[in-house]
């Protein structure tokens, strides 16, 4: 899968109109593979955002709120989320929600611990990239080999560097909280070197 280019979608909440921007604005920016992190069900529409995501995604994996909403949406969705992992990886791409329920090592809990267990995690999966959601709020982090950092990267273009590891929060598609930026997704390209945050109008 190297030379991949993936678009990352997290926290769609039963947005369908944010998730079909989303995949319009991902295919321009020339992704061609779709990994889905987890909370696709909400107040909107969760039962036509799960038949879009499963007939596109490449990988996709569960949210806490897909577990919490189980039952308000209809047998066939509940079945698709409740098979879904907590985990996946694409080659050196490690991805999970971010909640510490589901993932105790790789969850948003890591960032105000500089993310003391990630590390060992992305080394045990042989993963220079750990993408997530869960929190709301897009960032990436970049640590060094040498042991620098982990450094918040302001820039919404970060090259990916042979000797680093990055931490990506990919934000929400369909739920953005105030305080923490508006609706994005996020395309780590493997050909370009790159990871792009790509924000969303806001409906």
């Amino acid at each position: 899968m190297v030379g991949d280019a993936w678009g990352l979608i997290s926290d769609v909440h039963g947005n369908y109109a944010a998730l079909e921007q989303a995949l319009r604005l991902l295919e321009q920016a020339g992704a061609n593979r779709l990994a889905f992190l987890g909370d696709y069900l909400g107040r909107g529409d969760s039962d036509r955002c799960i038949a879009k995501i499963r007939a596109l995604a490449d990988i996709a994996i569960v949210g806490n709120r897909d577990l919490d909403w189980q039952d308000r949406v209809s047998l066939a969705s509940r079945e698709y989320v409740l098979g879904l992992p907590r985990t996946a990886q694409a080659d050196q791409l490690l991805l999970s929600h971010g909640d510490s329920r589901l993932t105790p090592s790789l969850s948003t809990s890591q960032i105000n611990r500089q993310f003391a267990r990630v590390w060992p995690e992305l080394e045990r999966h042989s993963a220079r990239l750990w993408a997530f959601g869960h929190s709301h709020h897009a960032r990436v982090w970049r640590r060094r080999l040498d042991g620098e950092g982990p450094v918040l990267v302001e820039t919404e273009c970060v090259p990916i560097d042979a000797a680093a590891y990055y931490c990506i929060n990919v934000g929400t598609t369909g739920l953005p909280f105030p305080g923490k930026g508006g609706p994005s997704v996020a395309l780590v390209d493997f050909a370009r070197n790159e990871i792009r945050r790509i924000p969303l109008e806001q409906g």
